[in-house]
């Protein structure tokens, strides 16, 4: 079945993932030896990739949430017998 611990386990995912990145992107510009510009596009970067990460999780978490609710209008109407 599809309880609501199951449900927030994207939405979790997602913001440990985004609550990570910064962490990550702080302590680099904390402790990077090249000089601020590199830095600045590498962080960049990351922070691109970890945006597209998150949207692919929260994609994901979306597409399975209308297929349960699909599934759960199904077996309501067919209880029915609609």
């Amino acid at each position: 079945m599809f309880d609501r611990e199951e449900s927030d386990a994207g939405g979790s995912f997602a913001a440990g993932l985004l609550v990570g990145a910064l962490v990550g992107a702080g302590l680099a510009l904390l402790f990077a030896p090249e000089k601020g510009e590199a830095v600045r596009r590498k962080l960049g970067k990351k922070a691109r990739r970890v945006t597209e990460s998150a949207r692919e999780v929260v994609e994901d978490a979306a597409e399975e949430v209308r297929d349960e609710v699909a599934r759960r209008r199904r077996e309501i109407a067919r209880n029915l017998g609609v």
